[in-house]
This record gives structure tokens, sequence and C-alpha cells, in this order.
């Protein structure tokens, strides 16, 4: 009995994880046409060494541990790279540079878009004087499911428009986006730093996501340090690569990192992985301006009418704001 439950056990086992590596192989794979059959392959090399473990315990066991033992090591050398065929809108990843006041940013994305595939590309150095730094803006977009949202973090000045900042996935011309491929090293990370126009009014106008708006309750020194790390974070990945991944380092992950490192640290929940009710949560710990109930908030956080009203305008920043109004607007 103790020899047969041994042997159901060691069956279940090597099954269970081959075919997690077939899972892992099929997702990290699924833009080459190889994808099914590395899948396949590890499905029948579990399936064998699963029946033969009972004939061959150490030998069977012994090659499939090693087996497995290559193939993770492989799995984790597998390095982040900067020159890829990436789609155009994530041609360029940001740098930044702080001289006294002023910031430099290289590469700010202020595409023209036209439609979801349409645009007119343009790539921007701008300069912005800190001391003009004057509120941070956190918007929250989501698309289909309300529970799901992706996080914008902006900054406002007093004398030019804001500088926004996207973390996503950096998308080769070949990948479409994949919730379990974020899982195996399937994407590059970038952070887009791009005026407003472009990666919010692409949202709301040529998307048609729902987009809203919160103030974030910030001193001048949070502000400043917010600011510093998005910087660094842009500096980093210029200067080394990282992967995507879809539960540790996201858009919502990483607005979380960017807070506690703002020394704003807030303790964890739920409702920062069910990204779509974040926004609540930060408000329960008074990271989002709350000079007035939750419920009135949201009411008026909506920007998109505000955004297709100001869809052929320049101003379009001061535009989406002019409904709704925090306390330090």
């Amino acid at each position: 009995m103790h020899e047969l439950l041994s042997l159901v056990i060691a069956r279940i086992l090597i099954i269970s994880i081959g075919s997690a590596h077939a899972i892992a192989a099929y997702f990290y794979f699924s833009k080459e046409r190889g994808a099914a059959a590395w899948a396949a392959t590890w499905v029948l090399f579990s399936a064998v060494c699963a029946g033969l473990v009972g004939w061959y315990p150490w030998l069977t066991g012994s090659v499939f541990l090693v087996a497995v033992a290559w193939w993770t090591r492989w799995w984790l050398a597998i390095p982040a790279l900067a020159d890829r065929h990436w789609i155009p809108e994530d041609m360029r990843q940001a740098t930044g540079e702080f001289v006294d006041e002023r910031l430099t940013v290289c590469n700010v994305r202020n595409f023209a878009w036209q439609g979801r595939h349409e645009f007119t590309a343009r790539w921007e150095t701008r300069v912005y004087n800190l001391r003009a730094l004057s509120a941070v803006d956190l918007f929250a977009c989501t698309w289909g499911n309300p529970n799901i949202a992706h996080f914008i973090v902006s900054f406002v000045f007093e004398d030019v428009p804001p500088l926004a900042f996207s973390i996503e996935t950096r998308r080769e011309t070949n990948e479409k986006w994949s919730m379990l491929a974020g899982f195996m090293k399937s994407y590059e990370l970038i952070t887009i730093a791009a005026d407003e126009r472009d990666v919010i009014r692409v949202r709301t106008n040529v998307r048609h996501e729902i987009v809203k708006r919160y103030r974030l309750a910030s001193t001048p020194q949070m502000r400043r340090n917010l600011l510093t790390y998005y910087v660094d974070e842009l500096n980093a990945l210029a200067a080394r690569p990282r992967f995507y991944n879809t539960l540790f380092r996201n858009c919502t992950t990483e607005v979380i990192r960017i807070l506690r490192a703002a020394d704003r640290p807030i303790p964890l929940n739920w409702r920062l992985l069910i990204s779509g009710h974040a926004p609540e949560y930060l408000y329960r710990h008074g990271l989002v301006d709350t000079h007035v109930p939750f419920r009135n908030l949201e009411a008026t956080a909506d920007i998109g009418a505000q955004a297709h009203d100001a869809n052929a305008f320049t101003d379009f920043s001061d535009r989406i704001r002019r409904n709704q109004r925090f306390k330090s607007d």
C-alpha cells in the first residue's frame, strides 16, 4: 500500500510539474510558431516519465529532475533586451536628468493620434522647472472589466503642460497582449514619459476607455521625491531592461512601490491587486484628496466628456480638469 501511494504521488508530481512547464513554454513562445510544439513536448515527456517511474523509479526521477532543472536554469537566465523590433509607440525609452532646479526629459512621447493604429509620431525633449511643480494626478483607465485598471501618474506644473508617466508592456511588432504570457518573460517593461494629449487622449478619445482623475494628497517634498523616483526608473530601464510581470511588476504594483519610496507607506490589501478598487483604498489612507466623500469624488472623476470636448484644443490638460476641482486645484 505504501509503495502504491508513493507511486501515485510521484506520478501526480511529474504530471503537475510537466503540465506547468508545458503552459509556461506555450505562453513564453506564444509569439512564435513553436509554442505548441514546445508545450506538446513537455506533455509527452511528462507522460512517458509518469509511465516509466513505476519500473525505473530512480533513473526516471533523475532524468525528469535534470530536465526540469535545465529548463528552469535556462529560463531564469533569459535576459531582457532593449534592441528588439518594437511597435512604434514603444520605440524609445525616455531618460531624464536633474540640474539644479531643472529637469530635462528626453524622448517625451507626444504622438498625434488619428486612430488606434494611425498617428503622427513625435518624440521631444522637454525642460521642467521644479519650483513650478504644483500637484500630482492619478488617472485610472478601465475597459471592459471595471475591476482592472491601468494607472497613469501625471505631474502638474504651473508653467508648462503636465508630464505623464505610464508603466506598460514594451511590445514587439509580432506580439499581442496576454495576461498569462505576462508571467513568462514574454514582454519587456517600459516607462513612457508623455504629454497628456498623447497618453490620456488616446485612451479617452481613440480607444474609448473610461478614464478617471484623482488628485494625490501631496506635499512639495513628496512631489519632488515621487518625480525623482520616476526619473530614476526611466534611467534604470534605459541602462538595464527588465521584464514586465502580470502580478509582480506592472502599472499597479509599480505605483505602490513609488508611493512607498516617496515616504507614503500603505499596508498591502487585495484592492491593490484588483486594481479597479485601488483609488478608493488610496483615499481611505489619505493618499487621494479627501476634502469630499469618496462617493462624491467618484461621481465627478470621469473625464470622458471633458476629453472629447477638448479633443481639438492645445490646452487639453487644462480643459479635462475644469469640471472637477480638488482642494489644491
